[in-house]
């Protein structure tokens, strides 16, 4: 009984550390008071509008992560990846309604970041990016959010809801 009890506090401790750490930057969220729409449709309105882009270096999938702590239930994120800039797409009921909200994360390179000259080598120094670098992030960030929003649209239009406004569709950074 003890081997297995440590075996499940091993096995709990792993799949906590496996996730590789990152840092979130501000988020956009809506919520859609009085509307359920399905998680699993809106995520694959998201997938088919990156699909449609052509986005160069971009990998799709889900990724579970616990609602407070290890014992918790899972809430499943959209996650969109490129080269170290990740979004997170969530679409879940909450109440009487529904939100979506997206987090551009950044992934930590660990060890690379803390070496100045390694990171200054490997072109991964966050405080000193290139032009084309501080480009590729705005585009995917301009990108992914604009994805969002027509999912958001057609969404809306199929339940016969009414639209984000201007004013809600900002992504204030």
């Amino acid at each position: 009984m003890e081997y297995i009890v440590l075996i499940v506090i091993a096995v709990i401790f792993i799949l906590v550390l496996s996730k590789k750490p990152f840092t979130a930057k501000k988020p956009w969220q809506h919520y859609f008071d009085g509307q359920q729409f399905s998680t699993t449709d809106f995520y694959a309105l998201v997938e088919a509008g990156v699909k449609q882009r052509m986005m160069p270096i971009v990998s799709i999938g889900q990724e579970t992560f616990h609602e407070t702590h290890v014992l918790s239930d899972l809430r499943a994120y959209l996650k969109i990846s490129h080269n170290e800039f990740i979004f997170y797409v969530c679409a879940a009921p909450f109440g009487t309604g529904t939100f979506v909200s997206w987090w551009l994360c950044v992934e930590d390179e660990g060890w690379v970041n803390k070496i100045w000259l390694v990171s200054k080598l490997m072109g991964k120094d966050r405080n000193n990016k290139t032009f084309y670098q501080m480009d590729t992030e705005a585009m995917y960030k301009g990108m992914v959010h604009s994805i969002v929003q027509e999912a958001i649209d057609k969404t809306t239009n199929t339940h016969g809801v009414r639209g984000l406004s201007e004013l809600e569709r900002q992504y204030i950074s």
